[in-house]
């Protein structure tokens, strides 16, 4: 396991976001990487680039605390099959790359591991200048789930972890599984 990985792990520790570095079979959206439940599995044999853990870990933190449980390998599709809303897992996208800024420079680490070069759909560059530019994007996000400091705003974070709940119930489908 190299140095980043090694410190991105740590951190996850610290916050309490769940994960298991373990071999990883089957579909995977990142190399390496895939969220079993709620529970982020890592294969630090097949992971490209350690940035690709603070998104992923992204999606487990800034998801409703109610629907962590269903993450679930493709967190959208599952998302859709599992009674959630469109624009919610929209905005905890947007939300989950903020997140993972955030993340990357506590650390104090290069934003070049959560913007490796081509990735976003050639989107990365234009993604981490509107970050390094104070621009927004998904940051609102994380403001009003209580996860940014009120005084300093984003990228300090004064919560890893979503605490704030929007959603009480499971849908009806889920209630009754």
């Amino acid at each position: 396991m190299d140095q980043d990985t090694r410190i991105i792990c740590n951190f996850l520790s610290d916050i309490n976001l769940p994960y298991a570095l373990c071999p990883v079979k089957g579909e995977m959206f990142l190399p390496g990487l895939q969220i079993v439940h709620g529970i982020l599995h890592i294969d630090v044999e097949q992971l490209v680039c350690p940035g690709d853990i603070l998104h992923e870990a992204g999606h487990i933190a800034v998801c409703e605390p109610i629907f962590r449980p269903q993450l679930h390998k493709d967190v959208y599709k599952n998302g859709l099959k599992n009674g959630r809303e469109k624009q919610a897992m929209d905005g905890e996208e947007m939300a989950a790359t903020a997140w993972s800024v955030a993340a990357v420079w506590h650390l104090g680490l290069s934003i070049d591991l959560v913007f490796p070069e081509d990735s976003y759909r050639g989107m990365s560059q234009s993604l981490k200048e509107t970050f390094q530019n104070g621009g927004i994007f998904g940051d609102p996000l994380l403001t009003a789930w209580n996860m940014t400091c009120p005084e300093k705003g984003f990228p300090t974070m004064t919560s890893w972890m979503r605490e704030m709940r929007w959603v009480h119930e499971l849908p009806e489908a889920l209630a009754e599984a």
